[in-house]
């Protein structure tokens, strides 16, 4: 390994140790040995989300909503995790998330993250180009909403198993992200999802909303009665009474109860979409 791969592995490591979530990769031990830093961490027996998806364009036309779905809202609570501590993951990729035996999210690959301290953005260039938000191309100052700019990448990509922004070299790849241009996502999907995926491929870093901002917002209706699904789960200390999940007029109440999850539970009490209430995303 050289220098500049041993730090990227220590930076892991140290990242890794700090963090319990269930939707992110689980940190056991590391150590030395012949000039090679080792870190054993959780084994995901399906691999990664790529991988899926590169098996699945030639079997489906396109995946089955509630699975999208499923997906990004997992992936969102690891990034929830790690925003709320302020750490930058700066390389989310489809490669980098992977799959457990049921098929459950656990974002990976910590090795370029960046842990905010002292200031609201980064600077330096880093991450995969098909995924590098418009603010990053530009070289501009970036926060955690570059991460969000690469979770709406993978969103389309679950939605349409190519990336949203495509070319043969990197400087036409810039030019196309930066003009934030890409084909819709099939008509078969929800008009949720469509919102979805403008909401996170938003050009503009300050209308580009926040992780909390889109777990919080209950103008997503789908989604967040999906999300809320999955949080209701484990947060009983909250005294929760049982809720229609399809029933408009409680939008507002659920979403001041996700507000209340995210400022007073633990992050890492928050669980998969397993439970009875969650079979639709399952």
């Amino acid at each position: 390994m050289d220098k500049k791969e041993i730090e990227e592995v220590k930076n892991e490591a140290k990242i890794l140790s700090s963090i319990s979530s269930e939707f992110i990769v689980k940190y056991y031990s590391s150590f030395l040995e012949n000039n090679t830093l080792n870190i054993i961490m959780e084994y995901c027996e399906q691999g990664d989300l790529g991988k899926l998806l590169n098996i699945k364009r030639n079997l489906v036309k396109i995946l089955n909503e509630d699975i999208v779905w499923k997906y990004f809202i997992q992936i969102s609570l690891g990034i929830v995790y790690l925003h709320s501590k302020k750490i930058l993951h700066r390389d989310i990729k489809t490669m980098n998330i992977f799959l457990t035996k049921n098929n459950d999210v656990r974002i990976g690959d910590l090795g370029v993250a960046k842990v905010l301290a002292g200031t609201l953005f980064a600077k330096t260039c880093i991450g995969t180009p098909y995924y590098l938000s418009p603010e990053i191309c530009q070289e501009l100052p970036y926060n955690e909403k570059s991460d969000i700019w690469a979770l709406g990448c993978i969103l389309y990509e679950l939605s349409t198993f190519k990336h949203p922004f495509n070319a043969n070299n990197q400087a036409a790849l810039v030019l196309k992200i930066l003009k934030g241009k890409y084909d819709p996502i099939s008509k078969e999907y929800s008009n949720d999802l469509h919102t979805m995926v403008d909401l996170l491929l938003e050009k503009d870093l300050e209308k580009r909303p926040t992780i909390f901002d889109i777990l919080t917002n209950p103008s997503n209706s789908l989604f967040f009665n999906l999300y809320f699904a999955v949080v209701i789960k484990k947060a009983k200390s909250l005294n929760m009474v049982e809720m229609i999940l399809y029933d408009e007029s409680l939008l507002s109440q659920k979403a001041e109860i996700v507000k209340e999850i995210i400022s007073k539970t633990d992050l890492r009490q928050i669980g998969s979409a397993n439970d009875e209430k969650s079979k639709l995303i399952e």
